[in-house]
C-alpha cells in the first residue's frame, strides 16, 4: 500500500479543509499511512492531528505579509534572508529530512493555492497531483504566476472538484481532458448525518427567535463578493414583502470587518433584523443547517461547495444560479431549482413556490438527499486511489516527474 503525503494551505473551517479531513479520516480507517504538511494553522488542526501525522510548515508569529508567497512560506518555517542575500535554510532542511525519512511515495496537493509549498518540497523528488477546488477568480487571488505555472506544468495529474473547475483549467490554463479528471467534492455522510440528527432544532430556532412552523431559507459561506451574501439580502427583501412570516439565516458573516459593516448597513435600512439572521462562522454551523427548510446558493462563483451537499443530507431543496460554477451539476435542470444567473425575481418566485408547498419540498429534499449520498468518501476515495495508480504509480518516471 502506497504512503501519501498531503499538503494544505491552512486548517481553517472551510470547504476544502473539511473535505481533506473527511478524506484523511477515511484513509486512516482503511489502514493507509498518510501525512499532512500545512502552510498555516487553524481551528481544524486538532482534528487533523487525530487522523494523520501533521508537519507544520510554519512557525508561531506573524509572517512577512509584504513578501511574495515563497518568501512568506520561508518566513513561516523559520527561514531568514541574510544581508548578502544568501538564505539560511535550517528549518526547511529539517522538514525535508523528516519527510525523506518517512519515505512517502507521492504528494497530493489539496487546492491550487499550494504552488509555493510544492516548490519548497521539490528536493524530495516526489511526483505530485493536484486536487483543485478553485475557479478563476480564486485562482487569480490565491496564486502567484510562477507558482501556478510550476504546479500545472509538473503535476502528474489534476483532479478537479467539478466539471466547471475542469473546463476553466482547460479554457484558461492550457490543460486538457488527458491530464485532468473530475472528482466531485467528498463528504463523510455518516458523520454528517449523525451530527444533523443530533441537533435540537427547536432549541436552535428558539435561540434565533424563529417559530417551529416558520419556513427557514438558509445560506452559508464567507462574507465575500463571490458568495453573494448581498444578493441573499436582496432576495430576502423581496420574499419577505410577500411572505413576512418566513425567516432567512446566513452562516458565515463575522462579527466585524468591512464587508460585515456593509451588509449590516443594508440590513438595518431594510428593517429586516427580526427576519434575517446573519451568524458568524464556527464549528457549530451544522446546528443551523439542520434548521433550514430550503437552501440557497446565491454565489456568483463557487466550484462545488460542501455545504450544498450538507444541505442535501438535510433533505433541503437546493437553489443556485446557473453559470456560477459546479452547483449546476448537482442541482440539475430537472428540479426547477436552477435559476438563471443573478435573476433574483426567478429565485424569489421559486422560494415562494416551495415555501407554500411542503409536499414539493419533501419530494425535492429526497432527490437532493440521494444526490448527496453519491458524494460519500467511501464512494469517491477509491476512485481517487485508482486514478493515482493509473496516472502516477503505473507511469514511467518521465511522465510522473515531468522535466524537473
Amino acid at each position: 500500500m502506497k504512503k501519501l503525503l498531503f499538503i494544505g494551505h491552512d486548517a481553517n473551517r472551510a470547504g476544502a479543509q473539511y473535505l481533506l479531513l473527511h478524506l484523511l479520516t477515511y484513509l486512516r480507517e482503511t489502514g493507509m499511512q498518510t501525512g499532512l504538511v500545512l502552510s498555516a494553522d487553524g481551528p481544524l488542526m486538532a482534528d487533523y492531528e487525530r487522523v494523520t501525522t501533521v508537519y507544520r510548515a510554519f512557525a508561531s508569529g506573524k509572517a512577512n505579509q509584504s513578501a511574495g508567497l515563497p518568501k512568506r512560506l520561508l518566513t513561516k518555517i523559520g527561514l531568514k534572508t541574510t544581508a548578502n542575500g544568501a538564505d539560511n535554510l535550517p528549518r526547511l532542511a529539517e522538514l525535508l529530512q523528516t519527510l525523506r525519512a518517512e519515505q512517502y511515495d507521492a504528494i497530493v496537493a489539496n487546492t491550487i493555492a499550494n504552488g509555493g509549498l510544492l516548490r519548497l518540497l521539490e528536493p524530495l523528488g516526489l511526483p505530485f497531483v493536484l486536487y483543485v477546488h478553485e475557479l478563476e477568480t480564486s485562482i487569480q487571488i490565491y496564486t502567484r504566476p510562477d507558482d501556478l505555472t510550476y504546479e500545472l506544468t509538473y503535476a502528474a495529474h489534476v483532479f478537479c472538484g467539478s466539471e466547471a473547475v475542469q473546463q476553466n483549467l482547460i479554457r484558461h490554463h492550457g490543460l486538457n481532458t488527458a491530464n485532468t479528471s473530475v472528482l466531485n467534492s467528498i463528504i463523510r455522510t455518516e458523520t454528517l448525518l449523525t451530527k444533523l440528527h443530533a441537533v435540537d432544532r427547536q432549541a436552535v430556532r428558539q435561540r434565533l427567535g424563529i417559530s417551529a412552523d416558520a419556513v427557514v431559507v438558509g445560506g452559508c459561506g464567507n462574507a465575500e463578493w463571490r458568495k453573494g451574501v448581498d444578493l441573499f439580502l436582496l432576495v430576502a427583501r423581496q420574499v419577505l414583502n410577500q411572505r413576512p412570516d418566513m425567516h432567512f439565516v446566513w452562516v458565515g458573516v463575522p462579527d466585524a470587518g468591512e464587508e460585515t459593516r456593509r451588509l449590516r448597513y443594508d440590513l438595518d435600512r431594510m428593517n429586516m433584523n427580526d427576519r434575517v439572521h446573519m451568524l458568524p462562522p464556527g464549528g457549530d454551523y451544522l446546528d443551523y443547517v439542520a434548521c433550514f427548510d430550503i437552501f440557497t446558493l446565491t454565489s456568483r462563483e463557487d466550484p462545488y461547495p460542501l455545504v450544498m451537499l450538507e444541505a442535501g443530507l438535510n433533505h433541503n431543496p437546493v437553489l443556485s444560479f446557473a453559470g456560477s460554477g459546479g452547483s449546476s451539476d448537482f442541482v440539475g435542470t430537472d428540479t426547477g431549482c436552477l435559476i438563471p444567473y443573478a435573476d433574483l425575481s426567478v429565485m424569489v418566485t421559486a422560494l415562494i413556490r416551495l415555501a407554500d408547498n411542503s409536499d414539493e419540498r419533501i419530494r425535492l429534499g429526497a432527490v437532493f438527499y440521494d444526490r448527496a449520498l453519491a458524494h460519500d468518501v467511501a464512494v469517491l476515495a477509491p476512485k481517487l486511489l485508482a486514478d493515482l495508480d493509473t496516472f502516477v504509480f503505473h507511469q514511467p518516471s518521465s511522465a510522473r516527474y515531468g522535466n524537473r
